[in-house]
């Protein structure tokens, strides 16, 4: 688990602007991604979390309109 999670950073290091003179031309667009994906996570997560409190929020209203639909009958 250690090596693969060194692995990782160094993936993600050797993507930085600064070494791209330094890059095999071949690893040059997969690394740049890799370590555009990565920075991406924090807003993924984000729009992750509020998409699973909206669907919390709409089963929480689904539930009460449906109490509610029992109640008046």
């Amino acid at each position: 688990m250690g090596r693969v999670l060194a692995l990782a950073i160094a993936f993600y290091v050797y993507g930085d602007a600064s070494f791209d003179g330094r890059r095999p031309a071949a690893l040059d667009k997969p690394l740049r991604e890799f370590r555009r994906s990565v920075d991406a996570i924090p807003s993924d997560g984000r729009r992750a979390l509020v998409a699973v409190d909206r669907l919390r929020a709409q089963h929480t209203l689904d539930h009460v309109l449906r109490a509610l639909n029992r109640a008046s009958l």
